[in-house]
């Protein structure tokens, strides 16, 4: 298929893309068998090569992709593809807990997720994933609620757990991400990652708020901010390309992560939607170097790997 590739898209269809490494994507499956989102993982991953990308972060919300990042990197090993495995810490994970930080370090993993759909903020927004596997499972809706995760004490504080798992990921040089963090955890987590050094990005802000001086304060503090692909091409998005504009406007690329975090089966493969999503944005005057810090670079930084 890849032969055909030069053919089919435009000149330079990789030229906004040359070593990227995206570090927001679902395998397949990912939230339940019957929700198939794309191709086979070693298949799409072989079309981000083609692409000219030089690897992914694999994540799911329900189980850790350590296993599953080493068997795509294997199979392509020939080409030097990356593929680092993560953990979200959602309820079936185990939560927020120091341990289930220091056994995925163990096992391979590079990115540590706080709570996504489990976070007491996704909860109470009713969030899209939640929704989504309360349709898979009769039971979910009552556990969601049981189980929902907040990262700030009663007094508004970050809480003692959350500080051990930042802790816990600092001590072991992982990656950290905010999850589904509300705009007032995903401060605090900031603020403390801020004052150990630990590296951070702060996951779709977007979907918080739109306002250039909260997103600044993140960057102000050292974070990296992620700017995605998935709600610019959602049938019920309420976000476009010309937002993720505004938002770069007010920050900068310095401290910005372009990624997908997509897995419908309406989009295509994951380095078609990052390609759709650069070229949209050189369109409204984003030069070849600051996609590459976006995509290449400040990945790069982010994970703690070399350029």
């Amino acid at each position: 298929m890849t032969d055909l590739l030069p053919a089919a898209l435009p000149d330079g269809f990789d030229r906004l893309l040359r070593g990227a490494i995206d570090v927001h994507v679902h395998g397949q499956p990912d939230l339940s068998a019957r929700l198939a989102n794309r191709g086979d993982d070693v298949a799409v991953a072989r079309l981000a090569h083609a692409y000219g990308m030089a690897g992914w972060v694999l994540k799911s919300h329900r189980w850790s992709t350590m296993d599953r990042a080493r068997s795509v990197e294997r199979a392509l090993a020939d080409t030097g593809f990356q593929v680092y495995g993560s953990v979200t810490l959602n309820p079936p994970a185990g939560g927020l807990e120091p341990a289930v930080v220091e056994l995925a370090a163990a096992h391979g993993a590079r990115v540590v997720f706080l709570p996504t759909w489990g976070a007491a903020a996704d909860v109470s927004r009713d969030g899209y994933v939640s929704m989504l596997l309360g349709r898979i499972s009769p039971s979910f809706a009552g556990y969601n609620a049981r189980t929902a995760i907040a990262l700030l004490d009663p007094g508004g504080g970050l809480s003692g757990r959350a500080r051990e798992v930042i802790d816990a990921c600092h001590a072991l040089g992982l990656a950290l991400a905010t999850g589904h963090a509300s705009v007032e955890e995903g401060r605090a987590v900031a603020a403390y990652c801020a004052g150990l050094g630990q590296r951070l990005l702060v996951t779709h802000p977007l979907h918080y708020t739109h306002d250039p001086a909260a997103l600044r304060e993140f960057v102000d503090m050292g974070a990296y901010l992620e700017l995605c692909n998935a709600p610019l091409v959602h049938p019920d998005g309420h976000l476009t390309i010309r937002d993720v504009h505004e938002a770069l406007s007010a920050v900068g690329p310095e401290r910005v992560i372009l990624t997908t975090d997509v897995f419908s089966r309406w989009v295509p493969p994951e380095p078609e939607c990052l390609r759709m999503f650069v070229e949209q944005l050189a369109y409204l005057g984003w030069t070849a170097e600051q996609i590459a810090t976006m995509v290449a670079t400040n990945p790069r930084a982010f994970l703690g790997v070399a350029a």
